[in-house]
């Protein structure tokens, strides 16, 4: 009888523990379930902000025309100038002329700061999807850098002695224009020097920017600006013959369409002539 009564104990300590054991496990497995559910959104957040901090959008095109010597023996460049809008499209294009081999592209750039870009919504770009690293064209993302060019110069001139694009200043957020986009452009300066107006602004980095590179005749160039960076330049390829077929460049000559490129008709003819240069065709 006694033996019959510690066996039915045992049964049942070792039943609670069973059930207690059970019950252990299935907290376990829902606690461990919750933890990888929290790393695997963590992994995706940083997987997409690792993605924006890599994106890179391109922002402007440039043809090289042709070049001529002038009648100093300076090369002289005709450039074809395009900005590249969020939306991945093509600009209104303006020539421009300059001397020296080497050129240079500036503008005023806003970088902001990381938190910002990390915060970033991903499905409010202000233009198409794409991958990161430049191979698609993205909309810009809020937080992303801005650059507002400025100028196109030779290394035989001075800076001062060209004048400055006339456009509008890009949109600092990812939807339209906000009161913060003009003033943070008004600022610019103040941004460069003035660290905690800076932070107040959440601007990690504001300057001035002039990548250059040397080119040659039928030459395309894009320029690029990383999201959490600045400006670069790199070689498109090249074109078989001028931007304009066989069409001759002078100055709001629309006669003729083009064969390979926009009509001359279509161009802002702001040609900036060399100081004791002749531009050809004109």
């Amino acid at each position: 009888m006694k033996s019959a009564a510690f066996l039915l104990k045992v049964t049942v300590v070792a039943a609670v523990v069973l059930v207690g054991a059970t019950q252990l496990g299935r907290r376990e497995v829902r606690q461990l379930t919750e933890q990888v559910s929290r790393l695997e959104t963590e992994n995706a957040r940083l997987s997409s902000f690792a993605q924006r901090l890599q994106a890179s959008r391109r922002v402007a095109q440039v043809d090289v025309v042709k070049q001529y010597q002038d009648r100093d023996g300076r090369i002289a460049s005709v450039l074809l100038w395009q900005e590249i809008g969020p939306d991945g499209l093509l600009g209104r294009p303006v020539a421009i002329e300059t001397l020296g081999r080497q050129v240079y592209f500036e503008g005023w750039v806003i970088k902001f700061d990381y938190d910002r870009l990390a915060a970033a919504d991903t499905g409010s770009t202000s233009g198409p999807g794409g991958g990161p690293g430049g191979d698609a064209d993205p909309g810009r993302i809020d937080g992303a850098s801005v650059v507002l060019f400025r100028r196109v110069f030779g290394e035989q001139q001075s800076p001062d002695s060209v004048p400055t694009f006339d456009c509008a200043p890009p949109m600092l957020s990812g939807g339209a224009a906000t009161d913060e986009d003009a003033r943070l452009w008004d600022l610019f300066w103040e941004l460069t020097s003035q660290p905690d107006l800076a932070t107040r602004y959440g601007v990690r980095v504001a300057q001035v920017e002039a990548p250059a590179v040397r080119i040659s005749p039928g030459q395309v160039w894009e320029i690029s600006l990383d999201a959490a960076g600045g400006l670069n330049l790199c070689k498109a390829g090249d074109r078989p013959g001028p931007p304009f077929g066989d069409e001759p460049l002078r100055t709001g000559d629309a006669s003729q369409p083009s064969t390979s490129g926009p009509r001359a008709g279509d161009i802002d003819w702001r040609i900036v002539p060399p100081a004791g240069a002749s531009a050809p065709g004109r």
